[in-house]
């Protein structure tokens, strides 16, 4: 796979879709059970912190590229370090925005420029599985049953 490119349509207002990327608690909950830290200003670092057998872990971390709140937010992309050793050298690109069509959200998610040998470009493709678990969970409350 080359750049990943996708979008998606959530029956829930832009600002609880948007909630669900910025807010402690909420997206990354139902991926990776992990919460988001960041101050969400442009060249400061973003971190998915959870928990792995008793420790916290970081699994996903980055540097804020771009922020318009309620509309977009795009950063760097690393795997935490417990995911590879050469993990600060291992980059993509994410970018999301988010558009109210009616009383629905379009969410357009963009994961592109990765770093030479970087194996996550192989996998991109888990994002239709991140995003249809978001979209349950923002239409239902609750998370996908996978297992």
């Amino acid at each position: 796979m080359k750049d990943f490119y996708t979008e998606i349509f959530i029956n829930a207002p832009t600002d609880k879709v948007w909630n669900s990327f910025v807010s402690t608690n909420e997206f990354f909950m139902a991926f990776y059970g992990a919460n988001i830290k960041s101050t969400f200003k442009k060249g400061d670092s973003i971190e998915y912190v959870g928990q792995y057998e008793g420790k916290e872990i970081v699994h996903i971390y980055g540097e804020i590229l771009e922020y318009e709140q309620g509309k977009l937010l795009s950063y760097t992309d690393h795997p935490g370090p417990m995911y590879n050793e050469k993990h600060a050298d291992l980059v993509s690109r994410i970018r999301i925005t988010f558009d109210q069509i009616g009383q629905s959200t379009r969410l357009t998610l963009t994961n592109d420029q990765f770093s030479e040998n970087n194996p996550m470009r192989e996998k991109a493709d888990q994002w239709y599985l991140i995003l249809s678990n978001l979209k349950t969970y923002i239409e239902t409350g609750k998370l996908m049953k996978i297992e």
